[in-house]
């Protein structure tokens, strides 16, 4: 109980996540383990010798270099020539440029910036309320947590030890369908109350985008194909990524100078060692929490204490979604993925399914006032209170919501693609 305190204590106090975990794990060690404290840095070692794990800074990288350099600009370009001759086809276009930005960041807070800042001036242009632009992007960017490569999955995937390519393919069609949702939910707004303007590109002009844009959509084929096609793991994946945005910059698009580079790579260091170190403080946690057998002991209160499958998959998305409006995803994810864990079983739950379900749930959080991070990102951005910005959010959270209850109870939706390329296990 003392360590639980401190770590809502700290937690109520401010203090950075990371120094939450290791100061409440350290004092539990100090006072119930009777482990030498060398213990501490030993785990937080072990934390991070995980060949896996390299592939969260490396995609955290890769997506900083995206987002300041012309990717996003060209993605966002090509989305619009799809979709911006319909009625609201610029705020679909934004969406699916949410979607397929993601799948090169991984990152809901590099989407929102990379997007909203090329798509919220250009949407405002074409007469769209502010209100619907900003809850669009602000939804749209929280996608980054679902579809693959996410930073999330990864974490979840070295705490269970179950295979990322099959958590990446199985986030794939979940992320769709939302993406879809929201679509078709602004298509109809927009078609009934008439916002917005048509956007239309001469046939040369829309030819000329399109190839220039061949580079950046290539992006997420070359990451995902090759996991996906065996070519390479999800680590040496990354690093390509690396490798092929750098080059697209500098010598295709040629509009990021060495020094933009430079500074995008070490933005990206920057926050990659900040989740390095969650990741390293929150093993000593998980190490400490094994230890004292309270993965065993909640799951045997679970169990006793929950007959109904539909009851512990509610309980599970109530969890993930209230620890995810106080904690860092990455943490969220290494802490409570091995102390929920064990009482899948029983319940006939999938561990690549589970984890949809804590991806989702979470990703709700990320969209709930008062705490929701997505929210204060695109309030920095826009200059917009947090009222404002969350009542704009507010229809996607509830189409969120419900796309959420879908997939976590009809699993067959997340573990199609799983099962169809790589066999049910």
């Amino acid at each position: 109980m003392i360590v639980i305190a401190a770590f809502f204590i700290l937690l109520l106090l401010g203090i950075p996540i990371a120094m939450v975990v290791l100061g409440a794990s350290t004092l539990g060690v100090m006072l119930y383990s009777g482990t030498p404290l060398q213990i501490v840095v030993q785990q937080m070692f072990s934390g991070l010798n995980n060949y896996v794990l390299l592939a969260i800074p490396f995609f955290i990288i890769s997506g900083s270099i995206a987002s300041k350099g012309s990717t996003s600009k060209y993605l966002c370009q090509v989305m619009t020539i799809i979709f911006g001759r319909m009625r609201g086809g610029s705020v679909i276009a934004a969406v699916a440029s949410c979607a397929f930005f993601a799948a090169i960041s991984g990152s809901s807070f590099a989407t929102i910036v990379a997007i909203g800042s090329i798509m919220l001036p250009s949407l405002k242009e074409q007469e769209f309320p502010d209100e619907m632009s900003i809850g669009t992007i602000t939804a749209g960017g929280s996608i980054g947590v679902l579809i693959p490569p996410s930073a999330p999955m990864i974490a979840l995937c070295v705490a269970l030890g179950s295979s990322v390519g099959r958590q990446f393919m199985a986030g794939v069609l979940p992320g769709l369908i939302l993406a879809l949702a929201w679509g078709v939910y602004t298509f109809v707004v927009c078609a009934v109350k008439k916002y917005g303007k048509p956007v239309r590109y001469s046939l040369s002009e829309a030819g000329s985008i399109i190839v220039k844009s061949i580079p950046a959509l290539l992006y997420p084929v070359i990451i995902l194909g090759s996991i996906y096609g065996g070519l390479a793991t999800p680590t040496e994946s990354a690093a390509i990524s690396i490798v092929y945005v750098i080059l697209v910059e500098l010598f295709v698009y040629k509009t990021a100078s060495f020094q933009e580079l430079f500074n995008a790579f070490k933005s990206g260091l920057v926050n990659s060692a900040g989740i390095t170190f969650i990741i390293s403080a929150s093993q000593v946690l998980t190490w400490f929490i094994t230890t004292q057998r309270l993965p065993a002991i909640i799951s045997e209160w679970i169990v006793t204490t929950i007959t109904s499958p539909v009851v512990f998959l509610l309980v599970i998305m109530g969890i993930f979604f209230v620890a995810g409006c106080f904690m860092e995803l990455v943490a969220l994810m290494i802490i409570l993925g091995p102390i929920l864990s064990p009482t899948l079983a029983s319940y006939g739950v999938d561990p690549i399914h589970f984890g949809i379900i804590c991806v989702m749930a979470a990703q709700v959080s990320y969209l709930t006032p008062p705490f929701g991070m997505n929210l204060f990102v695109t309030m920095n951005m826009t200059k917009r209170g947090l009222g404002y910005v969350a009542k704009a959010t507010m229809p996607y959270l509830i189409i969120l919501v419900l796309c959420m209850l879908l997939m976590a109870f009809a699993p067959q939706i997340s573990l199609w693609l799983p099962n169809l390329m790589m066999g049910t296990v």
